[in-house]
């Protein structure tokens, strides 16, 4: 990567910068409010989700007009901190800020207490994803994604007096320790083979072919992977998130599945075609199959649940490995199948869990079946709804199914028709539960229970109807955005192998 360099740290993204100033300022709003003032503390947080995506979406076209650019604390490069924006960092950036946006809406109607301590993790967890995002070395990125992981603890056990949300904290902070110690090893083993830990030292030394045929780079690899895919919940290092998904207020649980663990996603593509490039480590085959195995255990384990929040947190799981099974295939088109995975699943998996949240709230019940009929009683979510089931389905005419598409097609022609073949009965799967939770949720009886539904708050409805068009527009007209993913996967595998 040979990027435009700016020195001064004034220079530093604007985006990343607005979203620490507002965690600072609205902590301290937070300590000087109380009692029905909390309310300031709401709409500000607001307010400055907004201007961090406007200032997303500026420096968004910006690169996609001028190109990339890196930004670093010093001019003492081998030692500076060094934050970069290509079309990647800025592309899950932009989702992370929407989607945390999303939610901060939603959360007016849903979260009743403490708000004054739910407002700024959201934001300090929205600033760590974006700070991986735009890392260009390993110690800035391990810096804001334990940030990240911190405040994803905490918002987790939130409703801290149940013991659920206790153990389910405790289980994904013991798990995301070990995901982290092991990405941390195979920092270490990188940093001793090649004396540094940013993005454009460590491409430029693992082409020489002493580390790249060194068995200690296969451990670091196998290491980093690992890591990764603890927190983006691939099988077998997913059992935290059906957990963690129930316990966490419904606006948490969209986050955790919508973009949290994209930052593993982001992590693999990053590292794997800009570091280790298949042509060179021929990583191929492993993460296919590591893929493969993700989506059929988040799959058939969706089609046990009777909990719709654990029902969505293994699809997640699912939908995690159809991004990464595009990756895997490796080509251009593969790599913008995955990619546009990304935005659909997170846009959709918002949907559901914030229409789901909006039932619960209501109902105070996860469980499906006492959910029966509730679309009658509110026709709006339960509409809004439906939408996400569809589309993540794989219903033709919603945004998934161009993305889910995209990628059979790329396994087809590159040869990996087994694969392609696996992935459509996983597609097949996944639309038989999503299906009935549609049934389940409009044509069966109305119960006791959900005889006493009422129609969601007009807050927490503004961020569902915004989500239900988008997967209509993208399902409709998908080619800006797929052809601003292949534009994407074209500059990231266009890094020189030798």
């Amino acid at each position: 990567m040979s990027y435009p360099q700016e020195f001064l740290i004034l220079n530093w993204p604007e985006v990343l910068y607005a979203l620490i100033f507002f965690v600072v300022t609205s902590t301290l709003i937070a300590i000087f409010t109380r009692g029905s003032k909390e309310k300031i503390v709401e709409y500000y947080s607001i307010f400055g989700f907004t201007v961090c995506l406007a200032f997303s979406i500026i420096r968004f076209f910006t690169v996609y007009a001028h190109g990339p650019l890196e930004f670093s604390f010093s001019p003492q490069l081998f030692t500076s901190s060094l934050v970069f924006i290509d079309g990647l960092s800025i592309y899950f950036a932009t989702i992370f800020i929407f989607i945390g946006l999303m939610a901060s809406i939603f959360s007016v109607g849903y979260i009743e207490e403490r708000k004054r301590e739910y407002y700024p993790l959201l934001l300090a967890m929205v600033t760590g994803m974006v700070g991986v995002v735009f890392s260009g070395d390993f110690i800035t990125f391990f810096i804001f994604w334990e940030m990240m992981s911190l405040t994803a603890y905490v918002l987790v056990a939130f409703y801290y007096r149940r013991w659920e949300a206790v153990e389910a904290s405790f289980k994904y902070l013991i798990m995301s320790t070990a995901g982290t110690a092991a990405i941390l090893f195979g920092l270490s083993i990188l940093y001793g083979m090649a004396g540094t830990l940013s993005f454009n030292g460590l491409t430029e030394a693992m082409k020489i072919s002493e580390l790249r045929n060194s068995s200690w780079t296969a451990l670091a690899i196998a290491f980093m992977i690992a890591g990764f895919g603890v927190n983006a919940a691939m099988a077998p290092f997913h059992s935290w998130l059906p957990d963690a998904h129930p316990a966490a207020p419904s606006p948490i649980s969209a986050m955790l599945s919508g973009v949290v663990i994209k930052t593993g996603v982001y992590a693999m593509y990053r590292t794997l075609t800009l570091i280790f490039p298949q042509p060179l480590y021929g990583w191929q085959l492993p993460l296919i199959l590591f893929s493969i195995a993700t989506m059929f255990v988040g799959n058939i384990l969706a089609m046990l649940q009777s909990d719709i929040k654990r029902l969505l947190a293994f699809s997640s799981i699912a939908h995690i490995g159809y991004a990464v099974f595009g990756l895997g295939i490796g080509t251009v088109s593969g790599l913008a199948g995955g990619l546009l995975h990304v935005l659909n699943h997170a846009l959709m998996k918002a949907l559901l869990f914030l229409s789901a949240g909006a039932i619960i709230h209501t109902l105070k019940t996860r469980d499906l079946d006492s959910l029966s009929g509730v679309g009658r009683k509110m026709p709006i979510t339960g509409t809004c709804l439906a939408i996400g089931a569809f589309s993540l389905a794989g219903v033709p005419g919603l945004n998934t199914f161009v993305s889910e598409f995209q990628i059979i097609l790329a396994a087809i022609d590159a040869g990996l028709h087994l694969f392609a073949g696996l992935m459509i009965f996983n597609v097949l799967l996944g639309a038989a539960y999503y299906l009935r939770v549609v049934q389940i949720i409009f044509v069966r009886p109305v119960t006791e229970i959900s005889e006493k539904a009422v129609e969601a708050s007009r807050v927490m409805l503004i961020p569902l109807i915004i989500l239900s068009i988008l997967a209509i527009a993208i399902g409709v007209y998908p080619g800006p955005y797929l052809g601003y993913v292949k534009i994407v996967a074209e500059n990231i595998l266009s890094i020189k192998t030798t």
